[in-house]
Order: C-alpha cells, then structure tokens, then sequence
C-alpha cells in the first residue's frame, strides 16, 4: 500500500497541522508514537483516578477496572467497569477481578451502598460475569447508551454494601 497525502486548498487550513494528512501502512516503528499517548493517558487519567487499576497476570497489565465514585446526591454508588485484552476472555480473570473489587470497595469507600454496572444486552459473558460475582439483574435500560453509532439498550446490575457475595 502506498502513502496517500491529502492536501487542503485552503490558505488558513494550510498553517495548521491538519494541512498535510497522509495514509500509509503501519510498521513497528509506530510503537514509539503509541507509547508517548499510552504514557500521557496513564499519567493524566490513570494514576490520577480516584479507583483505577490494571488487571495483571504475572504484573503484565492485561486490562483494567474502575470504579467511577458518585457525586453530591449519588455519593452513596459507584459505576463499576472493565477491559480485558480479548485473549484472556473466558478465562475467569475478570470474575476475580470484579469479586476482588466488590469485597473491597465498600470498607475503601464506607460511605458507598451501591456499586453498580451497565452492560450492553448483547454482552451475555459480561452478565455473567456480574451473577456469579453477586451483582442483581435490575433491569433493562432501553436506548440508553449510545454506541457503535446507535442507541443500544443496557442492563443494569447492582451490588449493595448489605448483599452477600457469591464465592
């Protein structure tokens, strides 16, 4: 594949940095480029998120899972969510992780009662992954997310501080 350049015409539109788009095959060497955004992600988001970890097998980061706190009249929850590199789907890593998560998170934050987490419909793994953990099937949310370029209907689970975990 060759290198396509894109030039604009306009006068202004050629003093920015849009002026000269191109589009060429990737090579290892766009590592580099990646890494210097992977590292100001980690360093302005990441690390500064109040409940942001990496999942880790053997301290290889393979994912991550959050916990996003409420605020003023939603202090009381918390939005649980994951990510896990596609190779390791199946595997259980995120059902320890989330079970590892809801039986710290309440003593970590005492002030939170509900953890909770929104699932596309169609991600049966992911529900799964929240029912053997604990988490209550509340309900579907139709339309609610919007995503792929359409409104897509969510499930909605919860955890309360009260409820018992599923070991």
């Amino acid at each position: 594949m060759e290198e396509i350049l894109i030039s604009s015409n306009s006068h202004e539109e050629s003093d920015n940095v849009f002026s000269q788009i191109s589009l060429r095959p990737f090579d290892l060497s766009d590592v580099d480029d990646f890494m210097e955004a992977a590292a100001k992600y980690i360093a302005e988001v990441a690390i500064p998120h109040p409940w942001l970890r990496a999942i880790c097998i053997g301290n290889r980061a393979v994912g991550a899972i959050s916990v996003a706190p409420g605020t003023g009249g939603d202090r009381c929850r918390g939005e649980l969510g994951y990510v896990l590199a596609s190779e390791y789907w199946g595997k259980g890593i995120v059902t320890r992780a989330v079970r590892m998560v809801a039986s710290s998170i309440f003593l970590e934050w005492p002030h939170m009662e509900r953890l909770e987490a929104l699932v596309d419909v169609n991600n049966k793994g992911s529900q799964r992954v929240l029912e053997k953990v604990g988490f209550v099937r509340e309900g579907v949310l139709r339309k609610y997310f919007f995503q792929k370029g359409k409104a897509r209907d969510m499930v909605m689970f919860s955890l309360l501080s009260t409820d018992p975990l599923v070991n």
